[in-house]
């Protein structure tokens, strides 16, 4: 009776560790998939940058003017709209599709209204209702926050 109690106690250890391994596997899982919807919203950040660059380069090759942004200033200009965008588009409770369709759709407002416009005041609304978009689900966030801290 012993060693049957012993196999089947070591039958329901292995089981155990199974189970702890294969929710292993999904958080990492879900940590790369994370990782790359990071990596993708991190490459559409650098389109206005590739943009104006492309339409630059276009003018020149036509021998037309440019429009005669500096690089640094462009750079800057980006990452300035881009970077507060990503942090806070990150924490929004939203399925990912739209996070990405609404990011594309204000990465191309932006930089048609920044760059080929001339408006930067009318570029950075969108950045102010995404502001308020987080305020206003701060409280849920906190909450899903807390329960991920209690959960592990």
């Amino acid at each position: 009776m012993q060693t049957a109690q012993r196999i089947n106690t070591k039958t329901l250890n292995g089981n155990d560790g199974m189970k702890t391994l294969q929710q292993k596997n999904d958080e990492h899982s879900k940590l790369i998939a994370k990782e790359r919807h990071s990596a993708l919203y991190l490459a559409l950040s650098l389109f206005p940058i590739v943009t104006i660059f492309g339409y630059d380069f276009y003018q020149g090759f036509f021998g037309k003017e440019a429009l005669g942004f500096q690089p640094a200033f462009l750079v800057f200009g980006t990452l300035l709209f881009a970077l507060p965008f990503l942090a806070i588009g990150q924490m929004l409770i939203l399925p990912s599709w739209l996070k990405l369709t609404s990011y594309v759709c204000i990465q191309i407002l932006f930089t048609s209204l920044w760059f080929l416009d001339g408006l930067l005041w009318l570029a950075i609304i969108p950045l102010i209702v995404i502001f308020g978009i987080l305020q206003y689900q701060l409280p849920e966030i906190r909450k899903s926050t807390e329960q991920n801290e209690n959960a592990t």
